[in-house]
């Protein structure tokens, strides 16, 4: 499964000591829209069916290559082991559904034994092997493999002699494969036993792309010609987050990025042999660059030999290097990484570098140096400013974006002058320093969470500004008068940007910051943005859909027993709009976007005012609509907007391209509901200020 949080569902944020009443209880939330601790009741057992609902297996499921790939490994294991005339005893470590261990069953083994230590999926994985037959095929032992015994009076009679298992993420190791593996071999395996998968091999590809730095590097930002905010060297000199960055790679344009080099294998682990895996390694691999440039970041993938023969290979490479090209099958549990070296590395054709990898029991890393030094040890980078840990990725990305930067100085220019009074209401903004550079009197910039106002104090410092902006850190509804020393405000601007968002839309935070602020405001103070717009349109995604799909039959094996079990937890936990970033994920519009509501910063007042209405969206091309996509535009005037959903307007029957920066809010249906032109997809939307809450009922 993938390292990052691609299906991040809003839940509970903080809780108290809980007050039961019956089967609920009360659990203390913080409100990512007003800003308040509130008590909200909740199920008994949310953990216990949250936990279910985001373990991602029905992903894995829908993956028709790996499914059909094991079974042909493991049905040519089963078959070597008869040849050599042996009984072939199975071990599947971590089964889940038992999909494995049935394909094994199937495939002629005479022992299977199973291990599954979540127990939701140990109890669910009993039911399904029964509705297909295998009770008593198939032994079920509800641990961990580390826990399992072999003998007379063990969980296992004696050791098997084949063991098949699907323990990787997008790391390859991240979910424990080198220990699971290592002790498998150790304690449960023969040693001349076969493994399914047999060995799996790391490749790496150096880019050079300002587009991928922006993700992990702060890039200086231009106000006036010549005038650049800058970021502390501590910033731009930083290893960055320890954590790979995983995303659907082949979804980045290739304009965007140049190899530096062909890509390089730097890793094989093998599987099969006793004692072959290494809780640490390095390999240097020598560079040959295809052209002058600079390693801004090392892409990486990996692929799986999976039969004992290695005739079988499953490959994660994007589609340039995928031995099948263009046509690949859609995973969101494997995708590829992007790691960062510590600094730019330039080089030049005509001199050959290297790159040094390295992994431990859980992750790798890699960094470029000159060809010819000592090899020397890699410390896993691990963010030493605060920067990367404070900031996501995206929201990184989003200071450097020249898309957004151009927007945000234009408005500023036009609005301010040497007797502007400024307040920048955004965590980890800055807004401040562009106006505080374009010239304003006084800005007070609005830093409610304690880490961002770390790193905007930081980032003042390093700008020499600390004489025109004054950091308030706290929340705008805790503002006093004497925090603003005399001075009524005129110009509130924002990104608008919060930490605690999770859907597009509770960034309209803004508007209650704004509201608690009215009484420090000069009368004719400017709001800016003036208004929040959210948008919807009707979807054809290609593959993201499957994410909430039932699997069903699943390579001959009813899974029906598993759907609803996922359905059942997911309907007790998730609410019916997630936040996905719709970018890495391919789809079609089929109707046009449609207005679901607007708000109007200008006019606090209106905060009182519920709004309920049913919308109707036209679908204007034939096709199979498996869900409605949702985004947020704020309106800062004369045309400049900040848009957190397409970057084009949508054409009906054409591919949506989304921002790269953010996330869109998407409601999937559980099954895809096939249009024809003419045909509407309806839904209640309902938004009460008083809590901030915004809820859709579809029709």
């Amino acid at each position: 499964m993938s390292g990052d949080a691609h299906a991040v569902n809003k839940g509970v944020d903080g809780v108290a000591r809980p007050s039961r009443l019956g089967s609920k209880c009360f659990v203390a939330h913080a409100n990512p829209v007003t800003g308040k601790t509130e008590w909200v009741m909740q199920a008994e057992d949310y953990d216990y069916h949250q936990e279910i609902a985001r373990s991602a297996y029905a992903d894995m499921l829908h993956d028709i290559e790996r499914n059909q790939k094991y079974y042909a490994a493991i049905a040519k294991a089963v078959q070597q082991l008869r040849e050599r005339g042996r009984e072939v005893r199975v071990l599947d470590i971590g089964t889940g559904t038992g999909l494995l261990s049935m394909m094994a069953a199937t495939a002629g083994a005479d022992v299977v034994t199973a291990c599954e230590a979540f127990q939701p999926m140990a109890e669910c994985a009993e039911q399904v092997m029964a509705a297909n037959g295998f009770t008593d095929e198939i032994q079920l032992i509800r641990k961990r493999s580390t826990d399992v015994t072999v003998g007379p009076d063990g969980d296992m009679k004696c050791r098997a002699n084949l063991l098949v298992t699907e323990v990787f993420d997008t790391e390859l190791i991240g979910e424990g494969a080198i220990s699971t593996y290592t002790h498998a071999h150790q304690h449960l395996l023969e040693e001349d036993c076969l493994v399914v998968p047999r060995a799996a091999n790391v490749y790496i590809q150096p880019v050079k792309s300002q587009f991928i730095r922006r993700w992990n590097d702060p890039q200086p930002v231009e106000v006036n010609p010549g005038d650049h905010i800058v970021f502390p060297p501590e910033y731009t000199n930083c290893g960055g987050a320890p954590s790979l960055h995983d995303l659907q790679l082949d979804q980045v344009d290739e304009h965007l990025f140049t190899p530096i080099s062909q890509p390089v294998k730097v890793f094989r682990f093998d599987f099969s042999k006793r004692g072959a895996l290494k809780k640490w390694d390095s390999f240097e691999a020598t560079i040959r660059p295809l052209q002058d440039g600079v390693v801004d970041a090392v892409f990486m993938w990996w692929d799986l030999e999976m039969d004992p023969e290695g005739e079988v290979y499953l490959s994660c490479a994007p589609s340039w290097e995928h031995p099948d090209g263009k046509d690949l099958p859609w995973r969101d549990h494997w995708m590829q990484a992007i790691f960062y070296p510590a600094r730019p590395f330039p080089v030049k054709q005509e001199e050959k570098f290297r790159i040094i990898s390295q992994h431990d029991e859980y992750s790798m890393w890699f960094e470029a140096s000159p060809f010819g030094q000592a090899p020397k040890v890699l410390e896993r980078p691990v963010c030493q400013c605060g920067l990367h840990i404070t900031l996501s990725r995206p929201r990184l990305a989003i200071l450097s974006d020249p898309v957004r930067n151009s927007i945000y100085l234009k408005l500023l220019k036009k609005h301010i002058n040497s007797s502007s009074v400024c307040m920048c209401i955004s965590d980890g903004s800055l807004l401040s320093l562009m106006a505080a550079k374009l010239g304003a009197k006084k800005v007070f910039a609005v830093e409610g969470n304690v880490m961002c106002a770390r790193i905007i104090e930081n980032i003042i410092k390093a700008n020499r500004l600390e004489g025109k902006i004054t950091l308030i850190e706290k929340a705008a509804c805790d503002i006093k008068t004497e925090d603003l020393q005399g001075f009524k405000v005129d110009l509130v601007v924002g990104e608008p940007m919060f930490q605690a968002h999770v859907l597009p839309w509770d960034n309209m935070h803004f508007w209650y910051a704004i509201s608690s602020l009215q009484p420090l405001l000069h009368p004719d103070a400017q709001i800016l943005p003036f208004a929040m717009t959210v948008r919807a349109v009707v979807m054809h995604f290609s593959d993201l859909w499957k994410i909430r799909a039932p699997v069903g039959l699943c390579e001959g094996f009813l899974l029906n027993i598993f759907d609803s079990m996922i359905k059942a937890s997911s309907d007790v936990v998730d609410e019916s709009v997630e936040p996905q970033p719709l970018w890495e994920y391919p789809g079609i519009a089929l109707s046009k976007p449609a207005e679901v509501f607007t708000l109007d910063f200008r006019k606090p007042d209106t905060l009182t005012a519920k709004q309920e209405k049913q919308l109707r969206l036209e679908c204007l091309e034939d096709g199979s609509a498996n869900g409605v996509a949702m985004w947020c535009e704020f309106d800062f005037g004369d045309g400049l907007v900040i848009n957190t959903g397409p970057r084009e307007p949508p054409a009906v029957g054409t591919k949506v391209e989304w921002d790269f920066y953010t996330r869109q809010g998407v409601h999937l249906f559980h099954q895809p509901h096939t249009v024809d032109c003419g045909d509407t997809i309806d839904f209640n939307v309902k938004f009460t200020p008083e809590d901030g809450s915004v809820c859709f009922t579809w029709l």
